[in-house]
C-alpha cells in the first residue's frame, strides 16, 4: 500500500511541478496587468478631472470679465455723474444699464447676478430687480477673486453663492472707490455641474474650498466623502496627479485638482476593485480553471494509475519473482485493454516455464541416474574380474579361510553395487561398501592399512550411492599398488558452514603438473577417450547439494594424495 500511494504521490508531484510554473507567470501577468490599468484609470481620472475643472474655471474667468467689461461701459460710468441730470435721464440711463446687463446675464450658462453701485451719487442697480443696496453685506463679503460665502440676502433662502468685487478704479479699496461692481452666482450651479458630469460615468466629484467647505452632487455618497476629506492632505493632493488611500477597508484611486479662478479643489475618487473587476474576474475564472483542472489531472493520473502503473508494477513483480524461481501466478486486473492481455499471457509463459522447469529437471535426474548406471557398469566388471582371478589364485594355494572371507566381502559389495531402488543413500552404508572393497583389497595387497573414523552423526548423513568407492578405490590403484605399501584414512568432519569426507593415502602422491590436470579433470566434460569418474562424482555432489558442493584434490605435505568431498550444512542440520 506504501509503494502504491508513493508512486501516486510522484505522479501527483508531477503535476504539481507542472502547474507551478504556470500559476507563477499567471500571478505575475495578472499583477502586472492590475497595475498597467490601475495605471491608465488613474491617468485617465485625472485627464477627466482637469478637462471639467478647466471648464468650470473657464465659465467663471468669463462673469469675471464680463465685470470688468461692464465696469468700464461708458455708460455705467454715467452713474458716478447722474446727480447732474434730470430724472428722466437718470431713469432711461438705468434702463440702458440693465439692458445691457440682461444681455451678459443670458451669455452665462450660470444664473449669475451682477449688481452695480456707485458711492457718490448712491445709485444702485442690478440684474434681479428685488435686491437693495446693503452696505454691510457688501462690506463682509468684500473680495476681488471669487470666494464661497454664506453670508447672503434674504432673497436667496440662504443659499451659499460665490461672490466677486470690481472697482473703479481697479485696485481702490471699497470706501474710496467710485464704482463698485458685484458678480455672485449660487453654489447650486456647481452642484449641477458635478451631476452632468457624473452622469458620464465618473467616479463621486465634489468641490472643496481651502477652508473644507464641501459642494457636493446631489446623490454624493457623503459619509464615505466625509472619511476621505478627514485623511486627506489638500496641499499634497494637489501636487500629485493622484494618489492611493484606503476608505472603509478598500483601496481608491484619489485624484484632485487646484482651481485658481474659483479657488477650489475638484477631487474625484474610484474604487480600484471596481476597476479592475473583469481583471479579477478573468483571474477567479483562471483560478477556478486550474482547480478544476488540478481535479480533473487527479482523477486522470488515478485512472492512468490503475490502468497503467499497477499492470506495469504487477508484470515488474512477476519478473523478479521468475527471477527467484518463483513460478506462482500474478494478479490479473480488472481493465480489459493491452495490459489485461500482457498479464494474463505472463500468466500462461509462467505456467510453461514451470512445466518446461519440471521436465529440465526431470531430465537431470534421469541423467543423473544414468551417469549412475554408467559408474556402476564401470565398476562392476573391471573390480569383478579382479576378484576372481583373486579367487582363482588363493584357490590354488590352498587358502579356504581367506577364499571364504572375500566371498563374504565380495557378496556384500556387489549386494549394494546392484541396488538401483534409491539414488541416496546413508554414509554408513557407504561406509561398509568402502570397508567390504578395502578388506577385499587387502587380501591382495599384504601390505594394505587402513583405517576408517567416522562417527555415528556422520553416518546418518544421506549421500549420493557410490560416492565414495570411486574416492578409496583411485587411492589403492594409484596411490598404494605403484608403492607395493601404504595406508588409507577415511574421515569425516565439519570446517565452518561445511561437511568434509576425505580419503587420504600415503602412497606415491602426484607431481604439481598431474595434480593440476586432476583438477581440470574435475571440471571440464570428459571426452570419449578420457575417463569420467572425478567429473561424475563432482556433479552427482551439486546435483544433490547445490552449486556449493563438489569434490577437491590435494597433495600432501608428508608425502600421498587426498581427495575431499565437501557440502553445504543445511538449516537445522547443525554441526556433526
Amino acid at each position: 500500500m506504501s509503494l502504491k500511494l508513493n508512486t501516486f504521490t510522484k505522479i501527483m508531484g508531477l503535476i504539481l511541478l507542472l502547474l507551478i510554473p504556470i500559476l507563477v507567470l499567471y500571478w505575475f501577468s495578472n499583477r502586472t496587468s492590475l497595475r498597467v490599468v490601475s495605471d491608465e484609470v488613474e491617468k485617465s481620472m485625472y485627464k477627466d478631472l482637469s478637462y471639467f475643472a478647466a471648464q468650470t474655471d473657464t465659465i467663471a474667468e468669463q462673469l469675471s470679465k464680463s465685470g470688468l467689461i461692464i465696469s468700464g461701459d461708458i455708460n455705467v460710468r454715467a452713474l458716478e455723474f447722474s446727480e447732474i441730470a434730470t430724472l428722466y435721464e437718470q431713469t432711461n440711463e438705468k434702463l440702458r444699464i440693465d439692458e445691457k446687463l440682461q444681455l451678459l446675464i443670458a451669455a452665462s450658462t450660470w444664473d449669475t447676478t451682477i449688481s452695480l453701485y456707485a458711492p457718490d451719487t448712491r445709485t444702485f442697480v442690478s440684474s434681479n430687480v428685488t435686491l437693495s443696496y446693503d452696505a454691510g453685506l457688501m462690506g463682509r463679503n468684500f473680495s476681488r477673486v471669487w470666494r464661497y460665502t454664506e453670508d447672503v440676502p434674504a432673497y436667496y433662502h440662504k443659499q451659499p453663492r460665490f461672490v466677486r468685487y470690481i472697482t473703479e478704479p481697479y485696485s481702490s479699496a471699497l470706501n474710496n472707490a467710485a464704482l463698485i461692481v458685484e458678480m455672485s452666482f449660487p453654489v447650486t450651479e456647481l452642484t449641477k455641474a458635478l451631476d452632468r458630469f457624473k452622469l458620464g460615468g465618473k467616479g463621486d466629484p465634489f468641490f472643496i474650498t481651502p477652508s473644507r467647505n464641501v459642494i457636493h452632487p446631489q446623490d454624493a455618497n457623503k459619509p464615505l466623502q466625509a472619511e476621505l476629506i478627514a485623511g486627506m492632505d489638500m496641499d499634497m493632493l494637489s501636487q500629485k496627479p493622484f494618489t492611493r488611500m484606503m476608505l472603509s477597508g478598500s483601496e481608491y484611486a484619489v485624484s484632485c485638482v487646484w482651481m485658481p479662478e474659483l479657488g477650489l479643489f475638484l477631487v474625484d475618487y474610484t474604487p480600484i476593485q471596481d476597476v479592475v473587476r473583469p481583471i479579477t474576474a478573468n483571474g477567479y475564472l483562471f483560478y477556478g480553471s486550474i482547480f478544476f483542472l488540478l481535479i480533473g489531472s487527479t482523477i486522470a493520473a488515478y485512472v492512468l494509475y490503475i490502468n497503467v502503473q499497477v499492470p506495469i508494477r504487477e508484470l515488474v513483480r512477476g519478473v523478479r519473482r521468475l527471477k527467484r524461481g518463483d513460478y506462482t501466478m500474478i494478479n490479473v486486473l480488472h481493465p480489459r485493454n493491452e495490459f489485461h492481455f500482457l498479464l494474463v499471457s505472463f500468466n500462461d509463459m509462467a505456467k510453461q516455464i514451470e512445466g518446461l522447469i519440471q521436465n529440465v529437471y526431470l531430465e537431470k535426474i534421469s541423467s543423473r541416474d544414468a551417469n549412475l548406471k554408467q559408474l556402476q557398469s564401470q565398476i562392476n566388471p573391471h573390480f569383478l574380474y579382479n576378484c576372481f582371478t583373486l579367487i582363482r589364485s588363493l584357490t590354488r594355494l590352498g587358502e579356504k579361510d581367506t577364499v571364504m572371507e572375500l566371498s563374504m566381502h565380495l557378496s556384500k559389495y556387489y549386494r549394494y553395487t546392484t541396488r538401483s531402488e534409491r539414488q541416496t543413500a546413508g554414509l554408513r552404508e557407504e561406509v561398509e561398501l568402502v570397508r567390504s572393497y578395502l578388506a577385499i583389497q587387502a587380501i591382495k595387497v599384504q601390505d594394505l592399512r587402513y583405517e576408517i573414523a567416522i562417527s555415528e552423526q556422520f553416518a546418518a548423513l544421506e549421500l549420493p550411492r557410490l560416492i565414495l568407492q570411486p574416492l578409496v578405490e583411485n587411492a589403492v590403484l594409484h596411490g598404494i599398488e605403484p608403492a607395493g605399501c601404504g595406508s588409507i584414512a577415511v574421515g569425516a568432519c565439519t570446517a565452518g558452514s561445511y561437511h568434509l569426507i576425505s580419503v587420504r593415502d600415503n602412497g606415491v602422491g602426484v607431481t604439481e603438473e598431474q595434480l593440476a590436470a586432476l583438477q581440470r579433470q574435475i571440471v571440464t566434460p570428459p571426452a570419449e577417450d578420457k575417463g569420467c569418474a572425478l567429473w561424475n562424482t563432482r556433479q552427482r555432489m551439486q546435483l544433490q547439494f547445490g552449486a556449493d558442493a563438489g569434490l577437491r584434490v590435494l597433495s600432501r605435505k608428508e608425502g600421498g594424495f587426498e581427495a575431499q568431498l565437501y557440502w553445504p550444512v543445511t538449516q537445522g542440520e547443525g554441526s556433526a
